[in-house]
Order: structure tokens, then sequence, then C-alpha cells
């Protein structure tokens, strides 16, 4: 068996001498027809976080965690994201009724309003919810092999392996995934409520063009069972954001009060770039 040189993290890393190898494999992977492959560890749990999909010749399909969550996540007071948290808590908690009736245990939620105005920072502020309050995994379909690998392999393995752990698949400007190829749109609907469903799992889409969706896709309630329109911040949004975003020497140098009515009709990318 090779040996390799690893870092502190058990990770292989480019040796200087083969004097200086060290092996960093721990224990073997069982394959199919009795191979054994040398592993570097493995868990028996994926940890809860953000994941991108991907795919290599050598590894074949896998998932690796991203870094996409903020520590210092506003709470803004929109009373989307009241609802919208409220309607995911009800629903982890109403799998019995689901399976009672003899529905997938799932959900679908449609964010969707002129560019700027939150959507990416509510993806944000859902995911942290996932991850921290519920121990899940947010996987990230960002392209059409994004929906093509969740649907072939992703989806079906992470149930067979994590049979419990909450799962939120985003899939953020959707009407750009839909464009990349026509084979996409039965793909993502096969996987909203055809034959490729999984359980436990709350699907969240974004787009600024809701018009270039089919009714189809947008307005079927098997699919994105909940549509909410994410518009132009009002001028409590707006002051909580300019108050928290300045800090205490330069809001003393500012007309809060002007700053929140001039900003009125600005997104909250334009307040960003002003602040």
């Amino acid at each position: 068996m090779a040996s390799r040189k690893t870092n502190t993290q058990g990770q292989p890393t480019e040796g200087e001498g083969s004097e200086s190898f060290e092996n960093s494999y721990k224990q073997w992977s069982v394959g199919h027809d009795g191979k054994y492959i040398p592993c570097y560890k493995t868990v028996p749990k994926v940890p809860p976080g953000v994941y991108e999909l991907k795919h290599s010749n050598q590894l074949g399909f896998y998932i690796e965690k991203q870094n996409h969550i903020s520590d210092d996540i506003l709470q803004l007071p929109m009373d989307e994201i009241k609802e919208i948290l409220d309607d995911i808590d009800k629903f982890w908690k109403r799998e019995k009724v689901f399976k009672k009736y003899g529905y997938t245990h799932k959900r679908g939620i449609l964010l969707h309003g002129p560019p700027g105005n939150g959507k990416s920072y509510l993806i944000q502020l859902l995911a942290s919810y996932i991850i921290k309050d519920m121990k899940g995994i947010v996987l990230n379909l960002k392209d059409y092999s994004s929906v093509d690998l969740y649907l072939e392999f992703v989806g079906p393995v992470i149930r067979e392996i994590e049979k419990d752990t909450p799962l939120f698949v985003l899939m953020e400007d959707i009407d750009n995934i839909l464009e990349y190829d026509r084979s996409v749109l039965t793909k993502i609907l096969n996987m909203l409520d055809g034959i490729k469903q999984i359980d436990k799992v709350v699907y969240i889409a974004t787009t600024n063009y809701p018009e270039k969706l089919q009714a189809r896709v947008s307005n079927r309630p098997s699919r994105f069972d909940r549509r909410y329109k994410i518009s132009k911040p009002n001028a409590q949004v707006r002051e909580y954001y300019i108050r928290h975003k300045l800090n205490k020497e330069d809001l003393n140098k500012i007309d809060l009060k002007m700053w929140v009515e001039k900003t009125r009709g600005l997104s909250i990318s334009h307040i960003k770039e002003l602040i």
C-alpha cells in the first residue's frame, strides 16, 4: 500500500522525501465483489453545514462542505422571516401527519421579487436555522449538473445513510437553472413531486423573475407550497439595517430619521452601497 505524508488534519500533502512519508490511511472502505479500498477515515453522519455537489473521475460523486453562512446575520424585522420560520417549524413537527395520509414529508418554498431586496439574506438566515437549530444539511444546487447529481446519486444516498437528518435543498435563481437545458425542467419536477421524491426535505428556490417560470413549476401546491414576494424594505427595516450596520460614532454624525426617509424605495443592496 502506498504511503503519504499528511498534515495535522490527516490530509495528504506533498512530501520532501520518501523517508519522511507517513501512512495516512486509517481503515478500509468495503466495496463490491470483495474490494477493500484504503481510506483516510469514515464518519457515520455528515456534520451540519452547507455542501456543494461535485463529481470527479477519481472519486465519483461527493459533497464538499462550504463556508457560506455568516456568523453575524442581522435579524431584520421582516414579516416574511417569522412566517417562513414558523411554517418550517410546523412542517418538521408534522411528519406523522404526512405519513398518516400517505404523503411524502417535504415542503417547497419559492422566494421572488426584485433583486437586492433580501432574498439572499433570507437564504442565509434559513440555512443558519437548519444548521444550528436543527443540525441539518444544506445542499446547494447551483446549476444543471448539481440537479443531476442530486437526483441520481446524492439525494437517494443521503436518505440511505442519514435517515433522519433534516435536509434543506437550495436553488438560487432557479430560472437560470431551468434555462440551461430543456430536460432540467422534467428533472426538477420529478425532484419536487415525481418519482425522485425523498422524505424530510425542504426545497427553497429564489427568482427575480417569477414570470419566467412555467405555471407547473411556480403555481402547483405540491411543488412550491409557499410563495413569498420579497419587496423593497419598509421604513422599519431600513432603520434597523442602517442602525446596525453603522457603528456608534458614525450614527452620532448622521440624522438617522432623514436617512430612513431619503432611502425610501431603495433596495437593501442600494442601502448597503450607501453605507
